[in-house]
């Protein structure tokens, strides 16, 4: 389930209820269930089309083992506090990866990896995603740094706030129905 935003438009970094307990950030939540929490809107819809748009492409190359967190003012109620439509959405994808999966790609296929600036800046552009990878099979103490600059750069809002964020499975099988489910909510929002 996938908290409301708090009066300060923001996902609670925890369960105020249980405050220690185990249902806190990052929250996992389906594909689908995602998908319809925040179609909100036609420009929402428009992000989540090349989210949507680009995990296929992960797919396609064979990235279909691993997680994704999702974050950014896409996750926030930014139409509220910034009076504002996010521009796309944060992700990061941890997946079991290796090495040997890498060096099989193409260059058209790295690209969508982001391993440049100039290859985030297409990924950006081109699907609304700011998109970094993690591999899952990195040393444990460099999978255990990484891991904490993600939580505590997603964690927080440049203005401090704390906030939660999200995580999906990577595989595909909820793919299809996340489509659908989008192009439901644009003909419900365009005929309004």
């Amino acid at each position: 389930m996938i908290p409301e935003w708090n009066p300060q438009g923001l996902i609670p970094p925890i369960n105020e209820h249980n405050p220690a307990g185990m249902d806190r950030s990052p929250y996992q939540v389906d594909l689908v269930a995602f998908v319809e929490r925040f179609a909100i809107n036609l420009d929402r819809c428009a992000i989540l089309e090349g989210y949507l748009s680009h995990r296929s492409e992960l797919h396609r190359m064979g990235m279909i083992e691993g997680f994704q967190w999702l974050d950014g003012s896409f996750t926030e109620n930014i139409e509220l506090s910034d009076q504002r439509s996010p521009r796309d959405i944060d992700v990061v994808t941890f997946t079991f990866e290796g090495d040997e999966f890498y060096d099989c790609l193409q260059p058209d296929q790295l690209r969508l990896l982001g391993a440049t600036w100039e290859d985030q800046s297409f990924i950006k552009n081109q699907f609304k995603v700011d998109f970094y990878v993690q591999s899952l099979s990195d040393a444990p103490e460099r999978l255990v740094e990484i891991t904490s600059y993600w939580y505590s750069m997603w964690s927080h809002r440049r203005t401090k706030q704390w906030k939660g964020f999200l995580r999906v499975d990577l595989a595909p099988r909820q793919d299809q129905a996340a489509i659908a489910m989008l192009k439901a909510r644009k003909k419900e929002l365009t005929h309004e």
